[in-house]
């Protein structure tokens, strides 16, 4: 295989690779009744709770790259909603942490539990060398993606 036949295959891979994400994030805001960014910020919190981390507004306004106020915004609608929560924050009384609502949680992990349940099938499959060098690699190919995008 020449080097362009290997290119076409990584592209034509990563284009699959983006094509499933794509479609993993569209039946989400529909399960979830969520659209645009409400999702990823829906993500962001849920994944952070699962790690023990507090949210801010500052925190989502980092990982998403927008404004305080467009986070703002975005968590007052899905506040609204029903998805998210608002609580004191117990080491800044100026500032308040960002939950899922119970219901918004058990609708999103309920939704996630079929796609993990598959991750962890596949992971399971791998020798802990495998696992590590799959964890390497993707490690390398979003490094790649973040360095191949022009700066501002």
């Amino acid at each position: 295989m020449s080097v362009s036949d290997t290119d076409l295959d990584l592209d034509a891979a990563l284009g699959r690779l983006d094509a499933a994400m794509a479609s993993l994030r569209h039946r989400l805001r529909e399960h979830m009744g969520v659209a645009g960014i409400d999702l990823s910020i829906v993500q962001f919190v849920s994944r952070s709770e699962s790690g023990g981390r507090p949210v801010r507004v500052k925190d989502l306004s980092s990982h998403l790259g927008i404004t305080g106020p467009a986070v703002t915004n975005a968590v007052d609608r899905l506040e609204r909603a029903g998805h998210l929560q608002r609580k004191p924050n117990p080491d800044d009384g100026r500032s308040r942490l960002i939950e899922l609502t119970d219901d918004s949680r058990t609708k999103y992990h309920a939704a996630m539990d079929s796609t993990n349940e598959h991750l962890h099938d596949l992971m399971a499959s791998f020798s802990d060398r495998d696992k590590a060098r799959f964890v390497r690699i993707i490690d390398r190919v979003i490094d790649a993606l973040d360095g191949g995008a022009p700066g501002l």
